[in-house]
């Protein structure tokens, strides 16, 4: 390809555009190579014009850089106004291929569950699917590239994000369900993704060290339904959610199909009763106009929401109402997510990612429920969002009988900090959080202390493998310890 071949809205290319060779692209000047193009990107810690000077040496025949730039350089300069949205642009004309049928799902949770279970769904009822996002590349149909994610992003850069999209496409997968982070909208890591699909799960307390406050955030996933999806588009919302409703107000005036979903009675695809029979969820549920009682091996409620925005997407995209919501009863859950694990004295273990305090309350507030005791085990982040550690300290005194505060990757933070700043959080009339730093040692206390019919909950971490510590990665993974903890007593006997 030239230079000439991206001219998109508000870049400036230079005369001789039709002339310049473009072998690939980057933003990382350690991986520029001849006749590259090099984004030179303006990060939180580190500059990408610093780093020009390095990308020409190593062969760079073009340099994407804010318009505002002014040195000068023995190179033709690309400018653009916003940099981070011209190389998103670039990267999809530049890659050309993606699947024909993409579903964008935002939300403070349920991204990854939802896009699973559309993968499933999809898959079927023969479609060649793949789900992107916290969990990596999924695709059983074609190749499985599941943790392969090495940026460790919920919504991985547009370089690679387009390099994936080609890379389905030409294999002939063409249905993708896609994590849509804040961030991820935020930095236009998905402006040229042809979105025909879109959800919003929900909204709450998550990501105020970046955004600031709750509007900023809000805004940013209100981006996806109002910029991104493609005219004649639908988008599935959750109205039991306030934030919801406010979502179809913004977007009213939109070409678009707008299908709601929840327990509301106003929703159009609605949630009329759960049953809770051997642990898993038996579904009524009402949609277009029909009922449907729908058995599952769902274990939790928030799963129920999660597999019914994905049903809904499924059908928006073309499959046959029964076929989209009688998949439900053969979905299985992500990795990390209400993950169970059977214990040999019988109390019941899950493995869950919640770590923002509304996904830990609704999980807890369901779980406190069953019969006997519930014992959690649960940290913070270090270097994040510290305004919500005391409301995780809160939710966990209020439903747990017992509450262990453990390590959750404390990178560069005070990890004792971290720990006592999540305990000011418990309720005055309640003694039930105490504090072991190490978590390996915190999972095995919990599952010493539950009874037979006592409930562990294992939160936090759920899919990941590693435990961060200034800097220094540490392998472990909670549903492998716990498996290993189960195992080895059972062998002893």
């Amino acid at each position: 390809m030239h230079l000439s071949d991206f001219n998109i809205p508000d870049i400036v290319l230079p005369e001789n555009a039709n002339k310049i060779p473009i072998k690939s692209i980057t933003s990382d000047s350690r991986k520029t190579s001849q006749d590259c193009m090099f984004a030179a990107i303006k990060g939180y810690q580190l500059d990408g014009h610093d780093y020009i000077n390095d990308a020409i040496i190593a062969g760079a025949s073009n340099i994407l850089v804010d318009h505002s730039y002014k040195n000068k350089k023995p190179i033709p300069l690309t400018k653009a106004k916003n940099v981070r949205k011209a190389l998103a642009l670039i990267s999809a004309i530049y890659h050309q291929k993606q699947p024909d049928t993409i579903a964008a799902v935002t939300g403070t949770n349920g991204k990854t569950s939802v896009c699973y279970f559309l993968k499933q769904i999809w898959e079927l009822n023969n479609f060649k699917s793949a789900s992107l996002g916290t969990l990596g590349l999924i695709s059983s149909s074609i190749f499985n590239f599941a943790g392969e994610n090495s940026q460790n992003l919920t919504t991985l850069d547009p370089i690679k994000l387009h390099e994936y999209l080609s890379l389905l496409k030409k294999n002939g997968v063409n249905r993708l369900a896609l994590e849509a982070s804040s961030h991820g909208i935020e930095q236009h890591r998905i402006d040229g993704v042809n979105f025909s699909l879109a959800c919003f799960t929900n909204l709450s307390h998550d990501h105020l060290d970046h955004h600031k406050n709750i509007q900023n955030y809000k805004n940013q996933k209100f981006r996806l339904f109002e910029e991104l999806v493609q005219d004649s588009g639908s988008v599935i919302i959750n109205i039991d959610d306030d934030i919801g409703l406010e979502l179809i107000e913004r977007i009213k005036n939109r070409n678009l199909n707008i299908v709601t979903y929840g327990f509301s009675k106003k929703a159009q695809w609605r949630i009329k009763n759960v049953e809770n029979i051997n642990n898993h969820k038996t579904i009524k549920i009402e949609a277009e106009g029909k009922n449907f009682l729908i058995p599952t091996a769902l274990n939790s409620n928030f799963h129920v929401y999660n597999a019914l925005a994905a049903s809904a997407l499924a059908y928006s995209s073309g499959i046959p109402l029964e076929h989209s919501l009688f998949a439900i009863r053969n979905l299985l859950t992500p990795e990390g997510r209400m993950q169970e694990i059977f214990s040999e004295k019988g109390s019941r273990i899950y493995v869950d990612f919640s770590h923002t305090p509304q996904a830990l309350e609704v999980i807890l507030k369901e779980k406190s429920q069953l019969d006997g005791k519930l014992f959690l085990v649960i940290g913070c982040g270090g270097n994040r969002d510290a305004l919500k550690r005391k409301k995780i300290g809160k939710i966990a005194s209020k439903y747990s009988d017992k509450a262990i505060i453990t390590d959750d990757n404390p990178r560069k933070e005070n990890p004792e900090k971290i720990r006592s700043e999540i305990i000011k959080g418990k309720l005055q009339y309640k003694d039930n959080l105490i504090e072991i730093a190490d978590r390996k040692e915190a999972i095995s206390q919990a599952l010493e202390l539950a009874g037979p019919k006592d409930t562990v909950i294992i939160a936090g971490k759920g899919h990941e493998k590693f435990q961060e510590y200034n800097g220094k990665k540490i392998p472990h993974n909670d549903f492998l310890f716990c498996k290993h903890l189960i195992e080895t007593k059972v062998g002893k006997k």
